[in-house]
């Protein structure tokens, strides 16, 4: 290895080291001071401070909902929400006087808007489960939940007594700011697609084949190589999105989606500007040998597994995009558009490799291509490092400006 090799390799390691310091130390300076407790314009209230706001604004206890009513949003398959379910359970024998409603969000189409429709009342943007509205307050999580309910319920109390409390009816509608555009998502997956993991399996498969003299054998061998990156890739989106679902943690999934798209957007422009015969996110080296055994079998069953196997390391490869927009659509969509919103990306996704395979089959030596791909991905590198900061500071900034 070169001077300049071992040199840049090193730089390399110390942008990663001083990244996830300064992640390190973001994150205990603001997580243990994350707000959840929200008043019915949006605005963040420190939970330790709750008491002294209620004192000073007694408006806060009704408003959006009236005296005595509580809505819980939960999902079955969190265990903190079964927390607060067990605690609400409780909370409602020693206020027989109150009406919960409960709406659990987990493959309940109809419950999510519901739950859209009372963040858009509530001027909250992001709002994970478990958790309470009342009067016009929201509790988020299980700790402000126990913590703060009963206080609020026995103020609503005293106000009832005193002929102190109003109400306005709300009136829900779903506005545009809950959906995400769909150009966005066919564009990022577009951009997804283009990238040099994928592009060079393919292309370098492609050459082999090109052997055969066969338009079928090839045609063929790269629509089960494509097949096989969009069944992974599709299901590792729902798999994570299935994690989000369950526990009910899209805040902390779009604070890590978003810096791991900071990092990796970081280094893709570090490759693009200083580029190496190594670059930090592509395929690992001792993965290459493997991968070119598969290639030379040149077998159908050898084309699916290739598939598999860049699937996974495209992951860390170019999943920051992935991820970024697997954390907007489990912020703001409910969970029929999300589906539909992760096979549109995923279709997008592969759109690429099937032009490719597409301009091959019609004549285009792919080694015409693999030249374009090794002059363009400096370039490619460093758009796709682009967008990836922009998704994470469009993430961050709107989560974080939550805590």
């Amino acid at each position: 290895m070169s001077h300049y090799e071992v040199t840049t390799k090193m730089h390399t390691i110390k942008m990663v080291n001083v990244i996830g310091l300064i992640l390190l130390l973001f994150s205990s300076l603001v997580v243990p001071g994350t707000a959840t407790v929200y008043s019915a314009s949006g605005t963040s209230i420190l939970s330790d401070q709750l008491s002294v706001y209620l004192d000073d604004d007694s408006s806060l206890l009704t408003g959006n909902l009236p005296p005595k009513e509580v809505i819980f949003f939960t999902n079955s398959r969190c265990e903190a929400c079964h927390e607060a379910d067990e605690f609400l359970n409780k909370i409602s024998g020693s206020h027989p006087e109150i009406n919960i409603r409960i709406y659990d969000l987990f493959n309940n189409t109809a419950n999510r808007t519901i739950f859209l429709s009372y963040k858009q009342l509530y001027h909250l943007d992001y709002l994970s489960t478990p958790s309470v509205m009342i009067g016009n307050l929201t509790l988020e999580g299980n700790r402000d939940i126990q913590n703060h309910l009963e206080e609020i319920l026995t103020r609503q109390q005293e106000k009832i007594h005193s002929g102190g409390l109003e109400f306005i009816l709300p009136s829900f509608s779903l506005s545009d700011k809950d959906e995400i555009p769909l150009s966005l998502i066919i564009g990022a997956g577009i951009l997804d697609g283009i990238n040099p993991c994928a592009f060079a399996v393919l292309i370098i498969m492609l050459i082999n084949l090109m052997a055969l003299k066969s338009r079928r054998a090839i045609l063929v061998t790269g629509l089960i190589y494509t097949s096989a990156v969009f069944v992974f890739y599709f299901l590792s989106g729902l798999g994570i999105f299935s994690v989000i679902q369950t526990t009910g943690s899209a805040i902390l999934f779009s604070i890590i989606a978003g810096s791991i798209a900071l990092i990796a957007g970081l280094l893709m422009i570090k490759d693009a500007l200083i580029p190496t015969d190594h670059p930090v996110l592509a395929i690992p080296e001792s993965q290459a040998g493997r991968i070119n055994k598969i290639i030379n079998v040149a077998t159908l069953p050898a084309a699916f597994l290739l598939g598999i196997m860049v699937g996974m390391f495209e992951l860390p490869c170019t999943g920051g995009i992935y991820l970024s927009i697997i954390s907007m659509i489990s912020l703001h969509v409910d969970l029929f558009h999300s589906l539909v919103y992760l096979l549109v990306y995923n279709i997008a996704f592969i759109i690429p490799l099937l032009v490719i395979l597409i301009l091959v089959l019609f004549g285009l030596p792919p080694e015409r291509v693999n030249e374009w791909r090794i002059e363009q991905r400096r370039a490619l590198r460093g758009v796709i490092g682009i967008v990836l900061i922009l998704f994470a500071v469009y993430i961050l900034f709107g989560v974080l400006g939550r805590l």
